[in-house]
C-alpha cells in the first residue's frame, strides 16, 4: 500500500452548523509545502491548496456558538428535571428520565469540546474560512504545528518572542487604549530646564 503524502489535521466540520441534516463538510490536511481543504457534500467535492509561502495570515475569533448551544440544552434539561422531580406515576418519571438522557450527553460533549471559535486562512488572494477548525483547544493545535513549516517556508524561522507572541490571542497583543504604555526613561530625550 502507498504512503499517502497527505496527513489529516482536522476532521470533517460542517459549515452550516451542529443540527443541519444536509450540509457541506471540509477538512483540512497537511502536505509537503501546503494545506489542503476539502470541501464535499453528497454530490461533489471541492479542493482548495493553501501554500506555506502564500499564506499570510490565520485569524481566529472566538463566537457565541459555545453558549448559544449551551443554552438551548440547558434549558430543556432543567425544565425536565424540574417535571421528573414532580411525577408521581411511574410513567411519567421514566419517560422524563429518558429525555434527560438523550439530552445529557450532547451538553457534555459540547462542554468537554470547549469554546468554539471561527477560523479564517488568508493569502494574497483570498480569505477562506476554515470551518474544520472550529475549537479554541484544536485551532491552537494545528497553528502551533504549522506556525514552523510557514516560517520555513518564507524564508526563516520564528524566534521564541515571536512565536510567544503568535500564540496570544488578539486582544492581549495590543494594550488597552485606557491602560498606559509603559516608556523606558533613558530612551526619552533630555530636556534641559
Amino acid at each position: 500500500m502507498a504512503k499517502s503524502e497527505y496527513q489529516r489535521l482536522t476532521r470533517n466540520g460542517s459549515r452550516t452548523g451542529f443540527f443541519a441534516v444536509v450540509n457541506a463538510r471540509s477538512s483540512l490536511w497537511l502536505g509537503s509545502d501546503h494545506l489542503l481543504l476539502i470541501e464535499s457534500n453528497r454530490y461533489a467535492e471541492t479542493y482548495k491548496r493553501f501554500y506555506f509561502r502564500d499564506i499570510q495570515t490565520f485569524t481566529v475569533q472566538k463566537n457565541q456558538r459555545f453558549l448559544i448551544t449551551n443554552v438551548i440544552l440547558t434549558v430543556p434539561l432543567v425544565v425536565l428535571a424540574a417535571n421528573e422531580f414532580v411525577a408521581v406515576q411511574m410513567f411519567w418519571r421514566v419517560f422524563w428520565l429518558v429525555l434527560i438522557g438523550l439530552l445529557l450527553p450532547m451538553l457534555a460533549y459540547n462542554l468537554i469540546r470547549g469554546q468554539t471559535c471561527s477560523c479564517f486562512v488568508r493569502t494574497a488572494v483570498q480569505t477562506e474560512w476554515l470551518t474544520s477548525l472550529n475549537r479554541l483547544r484544536q485551532t491552537g493545535r494545528v497553528l502551533d504545528r504549522l506556525r514552523p513549516l510557514i516560517a520555513a517556508a518564507q524564508g526563516g524561522e520564528l524566534s521564541s518572542a515571536a512565536l510567544a507572541a503568535l500564540a496570544r490571542p488578539p486582544a492581549e497583543m495590543a494594550p488597552a487604549l485606557s491602560e498606559p504604555i509603559p516608556v523606558n526613561p533613558d530612551l526619552l530625550p533630555k530636556l534641559d530646564a
